[in-house]
């Protein structure tokens, strides 16, 4: 059998094939896939930013349905609703062997280093497969894996309910962790960004204050947004040079700065080290989702989230480098989404 697959054949060079439907080792299922997110990290392997193996299928942020399970897979069957996390682990390094899976010498997995979900079909170990209720759509299924990512960003944060937070960034990320931060109880949030257009959706799911990152006076109206006080947590959700330079110099004294936005390799950034001396700037950076995935699943089965409406596009895999052109070029774009199953 054969299917349609989405394969990185080296730098602007992705292409639709017909490739062999793959099959599985006792300890892994056959996923029909239904729905995959383009995620930043797709672009910059597209752009030749990020390693990834050749004549390798892209896709990591997937939901669909199982097709069919290994003979020691005893937690799964054909036809359950579910969402595969991408990290697999050698869990022999030292790394992984000390519980930072994370670190790994063999990631980041699927859709890099193993075949990815832009296709019809793809195998995942069982033990990265979670069931997804009834009760929650599947293009919003397929964002459990940047979820599960944003959780983990929060958890190193480590804020506090009733502290302030600056979100830098409203694109899906930023989105996602405005509504985070309001579960967790953070006041005020300020949310920062580039489309005027997402304001009234920044407000609907949890944002105090949007403001223009473009404004030249933006440092000192996003002081005045939070009374002139202390700004206890910055996250910067975009990664681009203007905006994790806007991170520090919205910093107070005792801010912590989680930098979550996934920058080009070759990205360097003005910092005065002084700054960071005096205001006792804490500042994290945050890769991949160890442990969360479960946590990711049970807030999208709960319904505590509403991710479906940060989906503003959506492609057929025969699409794909148009949703691709999307993602880098229309302004008005939150997330991108890819429809496989017809």
């Amino acid at each position: 059998m054969v299917m349609r697959a989405f394969v990185f054949g080296g730098k602007h060079n992705c292409s639709l094939q017909s490739v062999p439907v793959p099959t599985i080792n006792s300890d892994e299922v056959l996923i029909q896939v239904s729905h995959c997110g383009i995620c930043g990290t797709d672009i910059h392997i597209d752009d030749g930013e990020f390693f990834c193996k050749e004549n390798l299928i892209l896709g990591h942020e997937f939901s669909g349905y199982v097709a069919e399970v290994g003979a020691d897979v005893k937690h799964l069957k054909v036809g359950d609703r579910v969402v595969g996390d991408p990290m697999t682990p050698c869990f022999q390094c030292t790394y992984c062997q000390s519980g930072q899976m994370n670190y790994c010498v063999e990631l980041p997995g699927i859709g890099v280093n193993l075949d990815g979900a832009f296709a019809e079909y793809i195998a995942v170990p069982a033990s990265n497969v979670h069931v997804i209720g009834d009760n929650v759509s599947m293009e919003e299924a397929a964002m459990a894996e940047p979820l599960s990512c944003a959780i983990r960003g929060m958890d190193l944060l480590k804020c506090k309910s009733g502290e302030s937070v600056v979100i830098i960034g409203d694109g899906t990320i930023g989105l996602m962790m405005v509504q985070l931060c309001k579960l967790a109880g953070l006041a005020p949030i300020v949310l920062v960004g580039a489309k005027p257009s997402v304001a009234p959706l920044a407000t609907r799911l949890g944002a105090d204050v949007f403001l223009d990152g473009r404004d030249e006076n933006i440092v000192e109206r996003v002081r005045a947004a939070v009374g002139f006080k202390q700004i206890n947590n910055v996250i910067e959700a975009v990664g681009a040079k203007t905006t994790l330079e806007l991170s520090l110099e919205v910093a107070t004294f005792g801010s912590k700065i989680l930098w979550f936005g996934v920058p080009s390799p070759e990205t360097r950034i003005s910092v005065v080290p002084n700054e960071v001396f005096t205001k006792e700037l804490m500042i994290q950076g945050s890769l991949m989702n160890p442990h969360t995935m479960t946590r990711a699943v049970a807030l999208l089965n709960e319904g505590r989230l509403d991710l479906e409406s940060l989906i503003t596009h959506t492609f057929t895999l025969e699409e794909l480098p148009e949703a691709f052109e999307c993602y880098r070029n229309n302004p008005e774009r939150i997330k991108v989404m890819i429809k496989i199953m017809r």
